[in-house]
């Protein structure tokens, strides 16, 4: 029987830091060879595009994909999970709030590892759905003695900062990317800019940036000499980056960057290559981490004893 967890269901089951758990352990068995990602790819309709992402994790023996569909009604995610070795359809379930906990976790766990210290100050620039789980998850893995806050729009950040103040943070909301990036040890931005706005002035005090807003080519928060900035820059897939990641496209046409140096993430959890200076995380979203995510809420549902539809599907 597969099992069937709506968007609600989904969203009961998830807990920051099982989710960093999951995605940090999806990362370093790929870096052991346990794990093999492949990039989303996308179909374009008359009026929808629709993209595909799959992984095989055989260290927990399952595989699956993510799929999701943007029209001008939305986008609506799911997630399909199947036993590996009994070639079992296991779960449907709905990825929304999934992909909001699975990309924090991502940034969480760039953190960790590449980050040198403990503590420090967060900024977060951007104040849309996805921008709550980049605090909860770098809340999990470090000690945050504030977070400043900015998105273009002031009754949004200011509503951004009340939602963390609600959440136990020290959160102040600023006017400026420039004024919240004042004085941050680390930042995460998460924002649809099609144009870069974080400049290399702005970076002075940053040690780690995790940049996570955009997965398409024309899409960039960071400008091509604020890249140069970075001694160390990670990906969380390369072979993506190359496609989608316009941050580092622009930045390698401008000569700033070359994708000679770049890392992937699971090399650096996995200990095969040791960061060092200032450290960059470009995340544009993999199914590695979706499937890792979906097989741990797959197990909770299992062992909850809740009474989630199930289907036969042959």
């Amino acid at each position: 029987m597969t099992l069937i967890l709506s968007e609600k269901d989904v969203e009961s089951l998830l807990r920051m830091d099982e989710v960093v758990a999951s995605v940090e352990e999806a990362f370093r068995q790929q870096g052991l060879g346990n794990a093999s990602n492949w990039m989303r790819t996308r179909t374009q309709g008359s009026k929808s595009v629709l993209s595909v992402m799959h992984a095989n994790l055989s260290y927990l023996g399952r595989a699956g994909l993510k799929s999701y569909i943007a029209t001008s009604s939305g986008v609506r995610f799911c997630v399909l999970l199947f036993d590996s070795t009994l070639a079992t359809p296991l779960a449907v379930m709905g990825a929304d709030f999934l992909g909001r906990f699975r990309t924090g976790a991502a940034s969480g766990v760039a953190t960790k590892h590449l980050y040198q210290k403990k503590t420090g100050t967060l900024a977060i620039l951007g104040s849309g759905k996805q921008a709550l789980t980049q605090a909860l998850a770098l809340r999990s893995v470090m000690v945050l003695d504030r977070v400043k806050v900015w998105s273009p729009n002031k009754a949004h950040r200011e509503a951004f900062q009340d939602r963390l103040r609600a959440e136990g943070f020290r959160a102040v909301a600023f006017d400026s990317p420039a004024s919240a990036l004042e004085g941050a040890d680390v930042a995460s931005s998460i924002t649809s800019s099609d144009e870069p706005f974080i400049t290399e002035e702005m970076l002075g005090e940053v040690s780690h940036l995790n940049i996570a807003g955009g997965n398409i080519p024309t899409h960039a928060e960071l400008s091509p000499a604020a890249v140069a900035l970075f001694d160390t820059v990670a990906v969380d897939d390369i072979l993506q980056g190359k496609i989608e990641y316009g941050d580092l496209i622009k930045a390698a046409d401008a000569g700033t960057f070359s994708w000679d140096s770049a890392v992937e993430l699971s090399a650096v959890v996995a200990g095969k290559h040791k960061p060092s200076g200032r450290t960059l995380f470009k995340s544009g979203g993999v199914a590695l981490e979706d499937v890792a995510v979906a097989s741990m809420l797959y197990d909770k549902a299992i062992i909850s004893g809740n009474r989630y539809p199930n289907v036969e599907l042959n």
